[in-house]
């Protein structure tokens, strides 16, 4: 089997379907995002509260005129006016840029403080179409700001004078002692600013993660990124009345339940067309169902796939070879209790005939376990079991089997060297690429061929492609059961 792994040109990366992924993943952790923002909003007030340092503002207005108090001979026109609002410019940088002003304001304060210090004091500011310059002096100090803007008063027409002799800057708002600070802006600016970088910090590390993962996110990525075929596509289903039955335990989602939804009935019909093109072409009958990872749906895929071959009037046998947690009784909510299944046959508990059950209302037959066995991997790999699979090979037209993850015990792999194929199950965004190839290679190592995936869990509008169906289908019926293998190793080459 070749990966196409070059196969997706960089447009396609980039695609609508491709965002929209990452939108639903970063609305999915909203919680995440949150958590993180108001953390980091905190961690901007606490360090606005550690840094600040509580400073004093003095202010001195002047209004600039462009004519000597000895040269007025009536009021200002509008061209005096305009001229006196270029003039303000002028005055402007005169006041807060020139090094004599500062020394001299520095030298007359009664502090010690160099020129360099008044000029970071200063700052000025012009009243929009007025010729008015408003001076700010800022101190930790109110007395130092106050010593700086009476000095500056004193001190400011030495200058300017020289500079337009023929020009007056007037201070119609003098200096008063400032007897509070100024507002601390910083205990706002930084814990928003706190807040919006941990929200994007954290949508980053999400994007970053599931780009990461790799995992599949279209039927396209089953064909491009896996080198598989894609038997069909199951689009979720949740409804209230589902999730009743889920919690109540009653039964799953089943195609022989009338309430099922149709899309998810008819993904199991272009299944069990494939598996019969394929059985009647290879002459196979052994399939069994795995998947890289719990909680993607194989045992659902597996019992639905044998109910849609019983209700084609096939013979068909479903084996629960799933030793570890064993599932399939649950899944069609029949009665297990202490049944060992194929452990038993293998350990001469049980004879092969009494264990299998027929059920007449499914058309099907059972070979089931409720009780979970230990030594899983030793009754899968003895010779017995390979004595069962040959003996039931030659009394049914199917055999399904369902298996433990392959990505994370070898008991699908064991137990594939008596398949004739084996079925992936992949679930949408649930495993990375790699961990599915590892598990597919695994199984191929064992002489059996990998016929395709089941696309699990996926966009509606992909499963309508795959059904080439025009009814939209609801989304949102997760399947898969919540148990844990307990195993993060067990795979027989030990990839990931």
């Amino acid at each position: 089997m070749e990966y196409n792994e070059g196969n997706i040109s960089a447009e396609e990366g980039l695609d609508v379907q491709a965002l929209m992924h990452y939108l639903k993943k970063i609305v999915q952790k909203w919680w995440v995002i949150l958590i993180c923002a108001v953390l980091c909003a905190a961690v901007g007030f606490a360090a606005a509260k550690i840094t600040y340092v509580p400073m004093y503002t003095c202010t001195i207005s002047f209004v600039v005129d462009n004519k000597r108090e000895d040269t007025v001979t009536g009021g200002q026109s509008a061209s005096d006016i305009s001229a006196g609002i270029d003039l303000a410019r002028s005055y402007q940088i005169i006041m807060t840029e020139t090094n004599q002003l500062m020394k001299l304001v520095a030298e007359d304060s009664g502090y010690n403080i160099t020129g360099d210090e008044v000029k970071r004091m200063i700052s000025s500011s012009l009243v929009e179409e007025t010729p008015i310059i408003e001076l700010s002096i800022t101190s930790s100090d109110p007395e130092v700001s106050y010593a700086v803007a009476v000095s500056y008063l004193n001190n400011y027409s030495t200058i300017t004078d020289e500079t337009y002799k023929s020009t007056r800057a007037i201070v119609f708002d003098p200096p008063v002692m400032p007897s509070s600070p100024n507002t601390d802006r910083t205990a706002v600016l930084y814990p928003i600013a706190g807040f919006l970088l941990g929200a994007f910090a954290a949508a980053a590390f999400i994007c970053l993660k599931v780009l990461i993962k790799d995992a599949v996110k279209s039927d396209e990525d089953i064909v491009n990124k896996l080198g598989s075929k894609l038997l069909a596509s199951i689009v979720h289903v949740e409804t209230g009345k589902n999730k009743k039955k889920a919690a109540s335990g009653e039964k799953k989602m089943l195609i022989t339940d009338r309430r099922t939804d149709f899309m998810f009935v008819e993904s199991f019909k272009v299944i069990r067309t494939k598996l019969e093109n394929i059985a009647r072409r290879q002459n196979y009958k052994v399939f069994i169902f795995t998947s890289a990872d719990e909680n993607e749906g194989k045992t659902t895929a597996a019992v639905n796939t044998a109910l849609s071959l019983a209700k084609g009037g096939k013979s068909v046998l479903l084996i629960d070879a799933d030793l570890r947690k064993p599932a399939v009784y649950k899944a069609l909510n029949v009665p297990a209790a202490n049944e060992l299944g194929l452990a038993g046959v293998v350990k001469g508990d049980k004879s092969l005939n009494d264990s299998i059950k027929y059920f007449e209302k499914d058309n099907i037959f059972l070979l089931l376990t409720s009780t979970p066995i230990p030594d899983s991997a030793e009754i899968l790999s003895a010779e017995e079991t390979e004595g069962i699979i040959d003996t039931v090979r030659e009394e049914f037209d199917y055999i399904i089997i369902d298996t433990p993850p392959g990505g994370i015990v070898a008991d699908a792999s064991i137990i594939a060297q008596y398949a004739d194929a084996c079925v992936m199950v992949v679930r949408y965004d649930r495993s990375s690429i790699r961990r599915i190839r590892g598990t597919m290679e695994d199984i191929m190592s064992s002489g059996t061929e990998v016929i395709g995936c089941i696309y699990n869990d996926t966009e509606s509008s992909t499963a309508s492609r795959s059904l080439r169906s025009g009814k939209k289908a609801k989304r949102g019926y997760g399947y898969g059961y919540g148990y844990g293998y307990g195993h993060t190793s067990g795979r027989t080459n030990g990839k990931n």
